[in-house]
């Protein structure tokens, strides 16, 4: 029987209200009639239990057991009363040691990946940066520098992350970039750094940069060259690449040409605060061009359910994807 419009919104529909579930199962503070009702909304389709068998799964996938949090036959012999005692005892023991750790954990974290730089932006946030030289520095999402750029000085350290220059031509005093492996130089262009690990990619939209790295001859790059460099590697691999494409993300939007969906999702990851969970390998390896907006992702994610055979849901935090059988 071939898929129609709306079995399919019917399906993501089931699918959603699975995942809605396991959410209020999983919460610690479920009442017994919404157990009753989760017990009838489960017993009325044979579809709702698949459904939830797949939401089991994403679950269990996503390092969270079911069975830790749901107990239907030791909580159907409780009465609500019992069962709001026992979970109140629980909390009063476990959460002054609980919250502690993850006060300490969080800020342990928080300073080790974005406090003890000048800079820093989460997952799913960029920023422009104006510089006392009249540059600017847009940084990508899940990313961190440090900025020294004054009178006497025009230097940054990308830590991790991306980022893009406009840089303001200053023949006397360079501008330059630190990202680990090797120093771009320049002293007044476009262009943008990469740095993952212990390598680097640079690509220049307009002007010349010089590649620069410790007992390495310097490498001159031109507009739309492209520069990949890691720790360990003797020389640089240098391509032709359309620049504007590579470093649209600063305009807000992700430009894909002939690219596995499997790579287009992975890139998503950094932009959507949401988990993105998928997992069909047939589908992953589905080329696709794609002109994504950054601050409209759902919007992209309707278009792709109508265009190939996958269903998605999206609740609370996570954005779930599954092969439409």
């Amino acid at each position: 029987m071939p898929v129609t419009g709306d079995n399919t919104e019917h399906t993501t529909e089931i699918n959603t209200q699975a995942v809605t579930w396991l959410v209020r199962l999983t919460s610690g503070d479920i009442t017994s009639d919404e157990l009753a009702a989760f017990e009838r909304w489960r017993s009325a389709d044979s579809r709702h239990e698949a459904a939830l068998a797949d939401a089991r799964g994403l679950w269990v996938s996503m390092g969270m057991s079911l069975e830790n949090y749901y107990q239907p036959d030791a909580l159907s012999g409780i009465s609500p009363h019992e069962q709001a005692r026992r979970r109140l005892w629980r909390w009063q023991i476990m959460l002054p040691t609980a919250g502690l750790l993850l006060f300490s954990a969080i800020m342990t974290q928080n300073w080790l990946s974005r406090w003890q730089y000048d800079h820093y932006t989460s997952s799913g946030e960029q920023r422009m940066l104006a510089l006392d030289d009249g540059s600017r520095m847009w940084l990508d999402a899940d990313s961190a520098a440090d900025v020294r750029v004054n009178s006497g000085q025009r230097f940054v350290r990308l830590a991790r992350g991306e980022a893009f220059f406009d840089v303001v031509h200053n023949p006397v005093q360079p501008f330059i970039v630190d990202a680990g492996v090797g120093e771009v130089k320049v002293l007044g262009t476009a262009f943008g750094v990469q740095r993952d690990g212990d390598g680097m990619v640079v690509t220049v939209e307009r002007g010349r940069v010089e590649l620069s790295r410790r007992d390495h001859p310097d490498m001159q790059l031109n507009a739309n060259q492209q520069a990949e460099l890691h720790g360990g590697q003797d020389s640089a691999k240098i391509t032709s690449v359309n620049a504007g494409q590579v470093l649209s993300w600063h305009q807000g939007q992700l430009v894909f040409e002939e690219q596995p969906l499997g790579t287009i999702l992975a890139t998503l990851k950094r932009y959507d605060k949401r988990v993105i969970v998928f997992n069909s390998e047939r589908l992953a390896a589905v080329k696709l061009n794609a002109i994504i907006d950054i601050n409209h992702l759902d919007d992209w994610y309707d278009g792709l359910q109508q265009s190939l055979p996958v269903n998605i849901s999206r609740v609370g935090p996570v954005v779930w994807l599954r092969e439409r059988k």
